[in-house]
Parts: structure tokens; sequence; C-alpha cells
């Protein structure tokens, strides 16, 4: 399992490496070091595996304006796309955990088994090949704005922030039941730009409308931006 620092790139830290059905194939240090150690081998069940992945991550130290996680493989090392599995948190007003799978050569899953690792609520967002995505509308609108005003961890990490973020999400929820009729539906968001913007100003406009535009500005002001910059993130 491998640290991760992100701020537009990947850094080394700690090695470990998870083998076969996620157990723990070989690690170099530990929870304690920081870098350096004698190789060891130590398996685990996969319930354990999950746990020091946990482990792991919760203590990772916050870094300002830097996402940090663990990288890891199933089966084998992770030495390249087809074999890492990253897990990344990314920090500012609107965190979020970013899990991103295996290239797996010719692994070409139907689209009801990504809906349905969905609707599990085992992840909010897929990317799909072609550079579309599957999710509930308030989570791609989230994703696409956090994108251009908080890329990686930037942006203010407070507790104030960070609950008004959170009122943030509750306001797109319902901006988007509005929209769909059912806060649970699934939308696929377009690689097209043109695509993108049109959902974007749409929802922007229905979020305007639900949450009322001064309680919106007060929000995003708590957040360190302001409506004008939030209604223009994905203009470009």
């Amino acid at each position: 399992m491998r640290d991760l620092m992100m701020k537009g790139a990947l850094g080394r830290a700690d090695l470990q490496r998870f083998g076969a059905g996620g157990t723990l194939l070989s690690s170099i240090g530990d929870d304690e070091e920081k870098g350096g150690g004698d190789e060891r081998v130590v398996v685990e069940p996969v319930e354990a595996a999950v746990e020091t992945c946990a482990i792991r991550m919760s203590k990772l130290h916050a870094i300002p304006g830097v996402s940090r996680g663990i990288s890891f493989g199933i089966d084998r090392g992770p030495d390249g796309p087809n074999s890492r599995w990253c897990v990344v948190l990314h920090r500012g007003p609107l965190p979020f955990l970013g899990i991103e799978l295996s290239d797996i050569t010719g692994f070409r899953p139907p689209k009801p088994w990504l809906d349905s690792v969905v609707e599990s609520k085992c992840a909010h967002v897929i990317s799909r090949k072609g550079g579309s995505y599957l999710g509930r509308g308030n989570h791609l609108f989230l994703m696409l704005k956090r994108y251009k005003l908080f890329p990686y961890s930037r942006g203010n990490a407070s507790s104030e922030a960070v609950t008004a973020g959170q009122r943030l999400r509750r306001w797109c929820r319902k901006a988007w039941e509005e929209q769909s009729g059912k806060a649970e539906s699934l939308h696929e968001l377009s690689s097209w730009l043109w695509r993108r913007r049109r959902f974007v100003r749409r929802f922007d406009r229905v979020l305007t409308q639900h949450a009322g535009s001064e309680n919106l500005n007060a929000t995003l002001k708590e957040m360190d931006t302001r409506i004008e910059s939030w209604l223009s993130a994905c203009e470009n």
C-alpha cells in the first residue's frame, strides 16, 4: 500500500502491497515508520486487509492544499495502471473520497452492473469509457463545480466551511429531486462540453430557485467563494 500525496502530481512515501483476494502481500515500513525498514511478508484475510486500509487512511496527516491517500494492488503489486487501485481523500469545503480502480484489460462491465454499483451506494460517480460519468445528478454537478473551484484539496477546510458545504449538498440533492422527480435517479453526464454546460446551467437555475440567491451566496461566502464565481465556474 503506497501513501500518495497529490497536488497536481503524485509523490511516493511508504510502500505496502496487497496480494490475492486483498491479502497483504509485502510491505516496507509500517504505521510508525516513515520510510526504510526490511521487507517482510504478511498474510491477512480480506476483512483484515480492508481494516488495514482504513487504519492507514485515518493516520495520514493533513497537509494544507494537498490530497493524500493510498494505493494497493490485488493479485499483484501496484506497479502500473493495470494493477494499481487508489483511494484518495480530497479536502476543502467539499471534501470527498476518490476511488480509482484498476484498468483491467478486457474488463467491460455492462451498464446494468454500473447502475447497480451506484444504486448500492458503493460509489457515487463512476467514470465510463469515452469520458462520460454515471451517477446521481447532484453528485455529478458538485463534482464539476468542485473540480473548477477546489481542485485536489484547495480551499478552506475549516469546520465552518465544511458545514456550509454540507448545507449546499442538501440543497443540491433537493434541486436534483425537483428536476428528476426522484432523488435517487441516475444521470449519464456526457463528455461533450456543451452538454455539460447545459446540464450545469439548468442545475444552477433550479438550485438558486430552491435555496434563494441570498442564502446561496451567504453559504458560498462561508466556503470562501461567491455566487458570481460559482455560476461561472464551468463555463470554460
